[in-house]
């Protein structure tokens, strides 16, 4: 049952550091802080300025002057976050036009091994994830998101020294993916790993889905904490939240399937699980995709 996970390289040597400079991603910036002081890390300000529908027809004065506005704003925002940086190597990008566009060009421009971003509450989460931009960074991104939700009470230094990781895994290659980087997290960190199925019944013996959960990690791989697994039925989303919350670990590391032309219902209630999860988490969520 499922695919073995692989042992991936994790590596933080170039940074996004997604901003519309409002209180939701302000708040994702002293991670993004934390985690270039551990790894010596270059962060990368990103702030995309979305171009009016209207814009493939001539501009009037007023949208040019409105895009101006924004602009000079932008770079003023920037200017003030300068004094947080202290030594930690940075570069603020400024774009206009599609956000999920200029964004993924940044990422293949300079070579980003982790996107941090901030999210909304609960509702505007889910409004944002599903079909909308936070979802193109999640499902499409070539590299690993950090997603930092409205509820996360703890302080952000402990995502960069994490003790102890959750991730839920359904068997498929997208969860293969999350356990892959989940556990060579955990090895680097020195942590705790936790691995999670939320059976939809009580059909398959405990015991079975249990041992199925365990060869799923690496086998190349030691740990200076025996793995522990978890299977529970309900509620998958709220099953995380909670055992999330139980166990107090510093980050949850979620699987997501890659963009597909046609969406059926099994994507919309993945993206709806993931939306669930990073809007009442009280740690970061990473979400990782398989490689194409």
């Amino acid at each position: 049952m499922g695919t073995q996970a692989t042992c991936v390289k994790v590596n933080f040597e170039n940074v996004l550091y997604a901003t519309d400079f409002h209180g939701h991603s302000k708040a994702a910036l002293p991670y993004a802080l934390s985690i270039a002081r551990k790894y010596g890390s270059k962060v990368f300000v990103a702030h995309v300025i979305a171009l009016s529908p209207f814009s493939d027809t001539a501009p009037t004065g007023a949208l040019r002057a409105i895009e101006s506005q924004a602009i000079r704003e932008a770079k003023e925002a920037a200017i003030e976050l300068s004094p947080v940086f202290g030594g930690i190597s940075n570069e603020v990008l400024i774009r206009k036009g599609d956000i999920w566009t200029e964004l993924s060009e940044i990422v293949e421009e300079k070579r980003i091994d982790l996107i941090v971003a901030g999210t909304h509450g609960r509702s505007g989460v889910s409004r944002i994830i599903m079909g909308s931009v936070a979802e193109k960074i999640c499902r499409r991104a070539p590299c690993p998101v950090l997603m930092i939700g409205p509820r996360i009470d703890e302080e952000p230094d402990r995502f960069a020294d994490l003790h102890s990781i959750l991730v839920p895994t359904d068997f498929t290659p997208e969860s293969a993916a999350a356990v892959s980087y989940a556990a060579s997290l955990a090895q680097v960190n020195q942590g705790r790993l936790y691995l999670l199925y939320v059976a939809p019944t009580t059909d398959v013996p405990e015991a079975s889905l249990k041992d199925a959960l365990r060869n799923l990690l690496p086998s190349e791989m030691d740990f200076s904490f025996a793995p522990k697994v978890f299977v529970e039925v309900g509620v998958a989303s709220q099953i995380i939240l909670d055992l999330s919350k139980e166990l107090a670990v510093d980050l949850i590391v979620l699987g997501v399937k890659r963009p597909a032309i046609f969406q059926g219902t099994s994507t919309h209630q993945t993206m709806s699980t993931t939306c669930k999860v990073v809007g009442g988490a009280t740690c970061p969520v990473i979400t990782v995709r398989p490689s194409d």
